[in-house]
């Protein structure tokens, strides 16, 4: 345990991780071998890696290299860098975090003396070799070049660990290093899902996304999301996501009712990842299915094609 001040009571719960299915990854119960040779073929190392800085101390604990232009950041090493007390576990391609810290949390009511409220945060993550993100207290991070092994170990992208404790990141190009850093007011970690999901929201995105492309693969999936959401804060589109999906003559499921069909376990997946920022097509305002004339593909600028369907701007 340890103590640390902050300005804002962030009242947290433990929330069990489990691991994606197939593209995100294996569920809990299913062991996962590391891929042979994944890491020889995927990575591009550079000659001299950039420096890893917590509050513009250097880092010298922490196990990363630079894959293809991202930074990878062994989880075992991460966690233990930002707290050594966490219980880490790591076995055949998937490892789990757990961590909680007590938190004293100063509230100033009017007319009355500052009062000390003790509180617990706690943080459940797992990350998975092979899998598109790490799932952190109920929130699905998405890590676009996948997860990976790096010297035996689970890697993932610095800049979705780093979110999964509420870091900073950015870069120095001068002195070439990875600036980390805590944020004045936030928590030790991300806020849980339960409190973070807006209900309303991830009912209809996950049922637009499974009726539109249910069948598609992960990344498919998370292209219809986006084209909701970028409707959603759009001026030219209705600004709730019902109004959005419910628009006359725009979305053939919200007019023939399978909008209404409970969506699967991947579809559920994918909008929480979308609502955690997750975008494949951030500009994308239409969609269709590949080959089939409509207004987007007559009149609107051709993105790009992504499983059976063609996005437009």
């Amino acid at each position: 345990m340890k103590k640390r001040a902050v300005s804002l009571l962030l009242t947290t719960l433990a929330v069990v991780s489990f691991v994606l299915p197939a593209l995100a990854a294996a569920p809990p119960e299913l062991e996962v071998e590391p891929v042979e040779g994944f890491i020889q073929e995927e990575r591009v190392e550079v000659e001299e890696a950039p420096a890893i800085r917590l509050d513009g101390e250097p880092m010298q604990s922490v196990e990363y290299e630079i894959l293809n232009g991202v930074c990878y950041v062994t989880v075992s090493s991460f966690v233990s860098m930002l707290d050594p007390e966490a219980m880490v576990e790591e076995e055949n391609g998937i490892v789990t975090v757990n961590a909680s810290t007590v938190v004293e949390v100063v509230d100033v009511a009017e007319g009355m003396e500052p009062a000390a409220n003790v509180v617990e945060e706690t943080l459940n993550m797992t990350a998975a070799v092979g899998a598109y993100c790490i799932v952190a207290n109920d929130r699905y991070l998405y890590a676009e070049d996948g997860l990976v092994l790096l010297n035996g170990s689970v890697a993932a992208p610095v800049r979705v660990l780093a979110k999964a404790f509420n870091l900073t990141v950015d870069f120095d190009s001068v002195e070439q290093a990875v600036l980390l850093g805590h944020q004045e007011g936030a928590g030790a970690y991300l806020i849980p899902g339960a409190y973070y999901y807006d209900s309303d929201t991830l009912y209809w995105l996950s049922r637009i996304i499974n009726a539109e492309s249910g069948n598609q693969p992960l990344v498919g999936q998370l292209a219809v999301g986006n084209v909701v959401m970028n409707r959603v804060g759009n001026p030219r589109f209705p600004d709730t996501i019902y109004e959005v999906l419910f628009q006359k003559n725009q979305f053939t499921p919200a007019s023939s009712g399978s909008i209404n069909r409970e969506p699967n376990g991947e579809s559920i997946i994918a909008a929480k990842l979308v609502m955690d920022g997750a975008q494949v097509v951030p500009t994308a305002l239409f969609f269709n299915r590949v080959g089939v004339p409509c207004y987007a593909s007559r009149n609107r600028t051709y993105i790009t094609t992504i499983g059976s369907h063609a996005f437009y701007a």
